[in-house]
C-alpha cells in the first residue's frame, strides 16, 4: 500500500489560536482527546436533548471534559478486560446519540479500531461489514439493531463475490455484545448493557494508558464506502488521517473555534466523525439531538427538525437532502392564499430581486430597498425558525448541492458553505469560507491538501496526509484508486478556477454514454429537478440508448399541500402519480428543463413511480445518494417501455 507522511505542517499553526495544538502534537486521537481532557476538565464538551415523545418539552443536559472522561475511562477499562487492545475492530452500530461518542473514544483511548455500521443498514449488508472487518465484539443500539445480530448468529450470512472471490455463506458469532437501550431480543451469551458500564463506580476513573505502539499511522477507524457500484469497501482510516483533517477543519474556521456546532447525521459517516472529532479535539461544543425511539434507530425528521432549532448552536453540518426539504417547505408555506403566506411571498421575491441587482453590481430601486428593509424581521424569522436564535452557517456536504438552493439560502441572508470530500480523503478537502464563498463550487483546498485535474477526461485527484491509503482486503480496488505517486483518484469529474475553487460536475462512472456516443451527466441534470417542492428523485437514463428518459418520485406531503391550495381536491387515499393533473405538472417542469439542454440531452418522455426512493427498499445509500445500478434494475421494464411507446 502507499504509505503518506503524517508529519504535520507547522507554519499555520498562530492561525488556530493554540486550539488544536494538542492535536499536532498528538499521536492519536485518544492522547489528543486526553490531552484536552487535561488542559480544560471543566470546558463544555456535548449537550444533548432529552424528551419522551417527538413534541414534549425538550430538556438539555450536558457534560464536561471531566465528567464525560469519566465514563470515558470506565468504557475503556472494560472494553479492556474484554480483551480489547490495540488494532482490536470493535463494532458499532448505533445512530448519534451521546452513547456513540463516549464507546469510540473508549476505543481510541485503547488504540482499537472503530467499525461504524450504519444503523439503517439491512441484515446482510451490516453482516457482510462485520464479516469483512473480523468483528468479533459489538455494540448495538437497541432491539431493532439486536434483531440483526440475532439474525446473523442464526443463519449463514451470504458474502459477495468481490475481488476474484466467489459468493459464499458464512456464519457470524461475537464473543461480547453491548447495547445502548434495554432490549426484548434475547441474544446468546447475554448482553452488557453500556449504562451499567458508564454507572460502574468500581470501574477506574482515569484513563487506561494509551498503548505505546499507537502512532499517527496506525489504523484508528474502518468505515464503509455507501456500495453505488458494488460491495461496500472499508476504507482504512489513521489516526494521523483524522489528526490531520481535524487540525486542516479548524484551520479553515468552518468549524467554530469557539461556539457550539449541532450534529444529527450518523456518526458511522466520516462527514459526521470529523465534525464531532473537530468539537471533542479542539474546544467546541457538540451538540445533539433527543433520542426519541428506543427500540428502533428510525429517525423523526419533525423532532429533529425542532431539536436544531431549540438547540441555539451556531454550525449545521448537513447533507444537501436536508437544505433542499428546508428550502421546499418555505417556499410551500408562501404559496398559501393568506395573509401571511402574502407576506412570505412577497420577502422571497423581493429577496431574490436585490440579491440577483447586487450580483450583478446594480443598485435595487429606492422601492425595492425599501421593502428589503421593511421585511429584514421576515428574513431573520425565518433563519430562526430554521436553524434557531444562535446560528452563523451551515455545512453542506455528502453530495452536491444544488446552486440555486444555495443562492436561494443566501438572498435570506442564510450562509451555506458547501464542501466536498470522500471517505478515502477522510474525509474534507475542500470547503467554502464563510467570508469567502462561490456558489457552484465546493470552495478551495485545505491546507496540505494537493489537488489536480487529470488533463484528458478531468478526474480529480488529491494527495495529502489526510488522504487514506487503501481499502482492507481490497488490493486490486486499491491499486485503481491510488497510482504510484500518492495520488487518489476520486472518481469525480471536475475544474479548478484561477483561486482554486474546485467545481465537481459529475461522477466518471455515471456520465451516461448514448448510443451516438453523446456524454451526458445525469447530475446536473436531475439537479435541475430537485429544487422543484414536489419532485422528490429524479433519475435520468439513456445510457447505449437514442435518446435520454426520466423516471420521478415525488415528495407526496408537498405535493397535496399545494394541489389543495390550488383548489383540487385530493384525499389521503388518492395515488397522486396517477393523477392528470400530476402528469401535466411534471410534463411543464420536463418542457421548463428541455429548454435549456442540447437535443442529446433533451427528455423524451417520463413515468412517476408510486414510490419514493429510499434507505429501506434499497434505492438509497445510507448517506442519502441515489443507487443508480439498483434503479435501473428494479425498473427496468418501466424504462423499456418509455422506449417501445415513444417509439411506437
Amino acid at each position: 500500500m502507499i504509505q503518506h507522511t503524517d508529519t504535520p505542517d507547522l507554519r499555520h499553526l498562530e492561525s488556530t489560536d493554540d486550539l488544536v495544538k494538542n492535536v499536532i502534537e498528538s499521536q492519536s486521537i485518544g492522547e489528543a482527546f486526553w490531552r484536552r481532557a487535561a488542559e480544560f476538565p471543566d470546558d463544555p464538551l456535548y449537550r444533548y436533548a432529552t424528551a419522551s415523545h417527538a413534541t414534549a418539552t425538550r430538556v438539555w443536559k450536558s457534560e464536561t471534559y471531566r465528567s464525560a472522561g469519566k465514563y470515558i475511562s470506565r468504557l475503556a477499562h472494560h472494553l479492556a478486560s474484554l480483551g480489547v487492545t490495540a488494532g482490536t475492530p470493535v463494532g458499532v452500530i448505533s445512530h448519534t446519540r451521546p452513547e456513540w461518542v463516549l464507546v469510540d473514544m473508549a476505543i481510541q483511548t485503547l488504540g482499537a479500531v472503530t467499525v461504524s455500521v450504519y444503523q439503517s443498514l439491512p441484515v446482510a449488508e451490516a453482516g457482510y461489514i462485520l464479516f469483512d472487518a473480523k468483528v468479533s465484539i459489538v455494540i448495538i443500539e437497541n432491539d431493532e439493531q439486536a434483531e440483526k445480530i440475532r439474525m446473523l448468529q442464526s443463519a449463514p450470512c451470504l458474502i459477495p463475490e468481490r475481488e476474484g472471490i466467489p459468493p459464499h455463506e458464512v456464519q457470524l458469532s461475537f464473543s461480547h455484545i453491548l447495547s445502548m437501550e434495554p432490549l426484548t431480543v434475547t441474544l446468546p451469551g447475554g448482553v452488557k448493557m453500556v449504562a451499567e458500564i458508564l454507572g460502574d463506580t468500581t470501574l477506574p476513573e482515569a484513563p487506561p494508558p494509551i498503548p505505546q505502539s499507537i502512532g499517527r499511522s496506525s489504523l484508528a477507524s474502518l468505515v464503509y464506502t455507501s456500495g453505488t457500484t458494488g460491495p461496500p469497501k472499508g476504507v482504512l482510516q489513521t489516526n494521523g488521517n483524522h489528526l490531520s483533517n481535524v487540525y486542516q477543519a479548524c484551520e479553515s474556521r468552518v468549524f467554530p473555534p469557539h461556539g457550539s456546532l449541532m450534529l444529527y447525521l450518523p456518526l458511522a459517516h466520516s462527514f459526521a466523525r470529523l465534525a464531532y472529532y473537530s468539537t471533542f479535539l479542539s474546544g467546541a461544543e457538540l451538540v445533539m439531538p433527543a433520542v426519541i425511539d428506543h427500540t428502533t434507530s428510525k429517525v423523526d425528521l419533525a423532532s429533529v427538525a425542532r431539536d436544531i432549532r431549540e438547540s441555539n448552536a451556531q454550525v449545521l453540518p448537513s447533507v444537501p437532502r436536508l437544505f433542499e426539504k428546508m428550502a421546499a417547505t418555505v417556499q410551500a408555506k408562501s404559496r398559501g392564499k393568506g395573509l401571511q403566506s402574502f407576506i412570505l411571498r412577497l420577502c422571497i421575491q423581493n429577496a431574490i430581486t436585490v440579491y440577483e441587482l447586487r450580483k450583478i453590481k446594480k443598485y435595487p430601486s429606492i422601492l425595492h430597498q425599501v421593502l428589503y428593509e421593511g421585511l429584514s424581521p421576515i428574513r431573520s424569522k425565518i433563519k430562526r425558525q430554521l436553524f434557531g436564535d444562535s446560528f452563523q452557517h451551515g455545512i453542506s456536504g455528502g453530495a452536491k448541492l444544488d446552486p440555486q438552493i444555495n443562492s436561494f439560502f443566501d438572498a435570506l441572508g442564510i450562509v451555506i458553505c458547501e464542501g466536498y470530500g470522500l471517505t478515502e480523503t477522510c474525509v474534507a478537502t475542500h470547503v467554502n469560507r464563510p467570508t469567502h464563498r462561490k456558489i457552484g463550487t465546493v470552495g478551495p483546498p485545505f491546507v496540505q491538501v494537493d489537488v489536480k485535474i487529470d488533463p484528458v477526461d478531468g478526474e480529480i485527484m488529491m494527495r495529502g496526509p489526510n488522504v487514506t491509503s487503501g481499502y482492507l482486503n481490497r488490493a486490486q480496488a486499491t491499486a485503481e484508486a491510488w497510482d504510484s505517486e500518492g495520488w487518489f483518484h476520486t472518481g469525480d469529474i471536475g475544474s479548478l478556477d484561477q483561486e482554486g475553487f474546485l467545481t465537481i460536475t459529475d461522477r466518471k462512472k455515471e456520465l451516461i454514454v448514448t448510443a451516438g456516443g453523446k456524454k451526458i451527466p445525469p447530475q446536473s441534470i436531475e439537479g435541475q429537478f430537485k429544487r422543484v417542492p414536489y419532485i422528490s428523485q429524479p433519475y435520468l437514463y439513456g445510457e447505449g440508448k437514442p435518446y435520454c428518459v426520466m423516471l420521478f418520485t415525488l415528495n407526496d406531503a408537498e405535493l397535496r399541500q399545494i394541489l389543495r391550495a390550488d383548489g383540487v381536491p385530493v384525499t389521503e387515499s388518492d395515488i397522486l402519480s396517477t393523477l392528470p393533473i400530476v402528469r401535466d405538472m411534471i410534463a411543464r417542469e420536463v418542457d421548463r428543463v428541455n429548454s435549456g439542454l442540447a437535443s442529446f440531452e433533451s427528455i423524451k418522455a417520463f413515468e412517476i413511480l408510486s414510490e419514493d426512493f429510499t434507505i429501506e427498499n434499497g434505492l438509497l445509500t445510507p448517506t442519502l445518494k441515489v443507487k443508480r445500478k439498483k434503479v435501473f434494475e428494479k425498473y427496468q421494464n418501466i424504462l423499456e417501455q418509455l422506449y417501445q411507446t415513444n417509439m411506437s
